[in-house]
């Protein structure tokens, strides 16, 4: 806690010293150009008859003027900065809340391709179709819809409502699915997404609009536990920030913060 008013306190007059410098200066400056005109013959006679007593009078008064000023400033300057702190929270609050919590399902592997058909011969197994593909479905369980929705470099769904299922079918380049029904299924490089022995993505991105226009994008690793693999969270990211960082939207959770890590080295 500490810290973190240190850290507010450096942040504030980092942020307004320059008006603090020029509000000090300003004072400064009154008062020798008083001072100077007032002093021995200076043009305003009144001052001529001034002893060091007088002078030391004034300078207490104008020390508790300069001092009401400087504080007046700092409250002002210090009520906007404070402010803007809660704005900010405020917004990120507000930006969290609409987030998107995802149920993403492995549903099959090898599936024949939806909204197809194939034939073959019961009796002759060289003619039984072929897959490498998996099956992946999702759905929104949050409050809030969602806009704008691209999985594995495809725009799939202008609006997913919440409680509504999707699925989608995956499969990599050098799958026979790919090659026979291209138009049918999602089509991804091994370069861009690592996979398991079997064929299942290592890991994706979601990317989305949230209902305020934030563009967003949810990262997923897969896991296994007890033979069972599923797909984990890993982060929710802001595009806009990514873009600041000149991190790609490709870049997986632990890759980001080896990024970080690494500009973090770069300041020290």
């Amino acid at each position: 806690m500490k810290n973190s008013k240190k850290q507010d306190k450096l942040t504030f007059f980092s942020k307004n010293k320059k008006w603090l410098l020029i509000s000090l200066v300003a004072l400064v400056g009154a008062y020798i150009c008083i001072y100077l005109s007032f002093k021995g013959n200076g043009f305003i006679t009144a001052g001529v008859n001034l002893e060091k007593k007088d002078w030391l009078s004034f300078l207490g008064a104008y020390l508790a003027f300069a001092g009401t000023i400087i504080v007046s400033i700092v409250a002002t300057l210090q009520t906007k900065h404070f402010a803007e702190i809660e704005k900010d929270k405020a917004i990120e609050s507000r930006k969290k809340e609409l987030q998107p919590i995802f149920s993403i399902n492995i549903d099959g592997l090898n599936q024949q391709i939806s909204g197809t058909a194939e034939v073959f011969n019961l009796y002759d197994t060289s003619t039984y179709p072929k897959h490498k593909n998996v099956t992946i479905s999702l759905e929104n369980v949050s409050i809030y819809p969602i806009l704008n929705v691209i999985i594995f470099d495809k725009y799939l769904f202008q609006l997913l409502k919440p409680n509504e299922r999707k699925t989608i079918q995956v499969a990599y380049s050098n799958s026979p699915d790919v090659q026979k029904w291209k138009e049918h299924i999602i089509e991804i490089q091994e370069s861009n997404y690592e996979s398991t022995e079997d064929g299942i993505p290592k890991w994706f991105n979601i990317n989305y609009d949230d209902i305020d226009g934030n563009e967003m994008f949810q990262t997923f690793a897969l896991k296994t536990f007890d033979d069972t693999n599923y797909y984990s969270l890993e982060g929710t990211h802001d595009k806009a920030a990514m873009a600041a960082y000149g991190f790609s939207t490709k870049m997986t959770e632990t890759d980001c913060v080896g990024e970080l890590m690494k500009l973090y080295q770069k300041m020290q």
